[in-house]
């Protein structure tokens, strides 16, 4: 969706929300990166949480609001889903609602083990 009118900025608590991307058209062509420590989703084999750091890079004429893009991060939460397939959906997902242009999404996964586990998925015109 994009429109000046934002469902989710400005307003109070509102719920996870995996629809409600919202985007921000741009003049130009352009890069924008968010990142987020907040992002959790759950053991699909051990039903404990995986907690990750998540580093978004975007290129394009559009970007993402980022209260509705927090919202769409919070709604992982307590879904049973490996890291390879959460990266992979999560560029998806962005690339769907920014309708062109280039995902690159990077999850690095808290220490399990004593590994780190970090994942890249990219969407998108390559050059």
């Amino acid at each position: 969706m994009t429109d000046t009118t934002f469902n989710a900025l400005g307003k109070g608590p509102m719920p996870a929300d995996r629809d409600g991307l919202e985007t921000i058209d741009r003049k130009q062509w352009g890069r924008v990166t968010f990142s987020s420590g907040e992002l959790v989703a759950q053991c699909p084999v051990t039903g404990q949480p995986d907690m990750y750091f998540i580093t978004i890079s975007l290129e394009g004429f559009k970007t993402l609001e980022s209260k509705s893009l927090k919202l769409y991060l919070w709604s992982w939460h307590g879904e049973a889903i490996f890291a390879e397939h959460l990266s992979d959906q999560i560029a998806a997902d962005l690339s769907r609602a920014l309708e062109g242009g280039t995902v690159d999404v990077e999850l690095t996964q808290n220490i399990r083990g004593g590994i780190t586990t970090t994942v890249r998925s990219h969407v998108g015109l390559d050059f």
